[in-house]
């Protein structure tokens, strides 16, 4: 059966049915939206009046399951993690000499908090019936909820957080690399100074060796 809909005073169609499900579930396709089939004769419904009802409830129970709990998690949650032990370590004044070994213990930690929200929230997606973005966008994470808001059609804050927080990362490590080299330049004139020097042989041990 073929459907019509309208979008800002323009006929749109014809569409299958289950196209006009899914742009109700994706509320592009409102209650008051007016849609045409051939069984309603000459006359317009609204979406709520066009025999939709039934599975439009169950198709908003489902958009609205999309949570974005799992994506904010994925965003934040390892980013936190990361901030509030730097902010602790440089609390209780611990040197940098001491940090590598908690630093390892964070970044595993973030790693499995990152990868854990990643897949629960790629799941969540699968699981309301539509497919959720590559596995691969995770090396980008911008990209993933621009993907991930084309396909549930909502979910902006994200993506604009996600924007920010890459923007802050990057601006970051541009101001920490001249530290980053003077660190390192540091330890290689400490490596170059606990190389113990050879001394010359002594003359007295080059004439005992002539003499013999």
């Amino acid at each position: 059966m073929e459907w019509f809909y309208e979008n800002n005073g323009q006929q749109v169609g014809p569409v299958s049915r289950e196209e006009i499900l899914r742009l109700i579930m994706q509320q592009r396709i409102k209650p008051e939206t007016l849609v045409w089939t051939s069984e309603f004769g000459e006359a317009w419904r609204p979406a709520s009046a066009a025999g939709l009802v039934s599975p439009l409830t169950g198709l908003l129970r489902l958009s609205t399951g999309i949570s974005e709990h799992w994506a904010w998690v994925l965003l934040v949650g390892p980013w936190l993690i990361q901030r509030l032990a730097l902010l602790i370590l440089d609390w209780r004044q611990v040197p940098d000499s001491e940090r590598m070994g908690t630093f390892s213990i964070i970044g595993i930690m973030s790693l499995v908090l990152f990868f854990t929200a990643f897949t629960l929230d790629r799941n969540s997606i699968r699981e309301n019936g539509q497919t959720p973005p590559g596995f691969w966008w995770w090396l980008f994470l911008p990209g993933y909820f621009w993907r991930r808001r084309q396909i549930v059609g909502r979910g902006l804050s994200l993506l604009l957080v996600s924007l920010v927080l890459l923007a802050a990362n990057v601006t970051e490590k541009i101001y920490q690399l001249p530290q980053m080299e003077a660190e390192l330049q540091h330890r290689q004139e400490q490596t170059h100074q606990s190389v113990p020097s050879q001394p010359p042989a002594s003359s007295g041990q080059d004439d005992q060796q002539e003499e013999l």
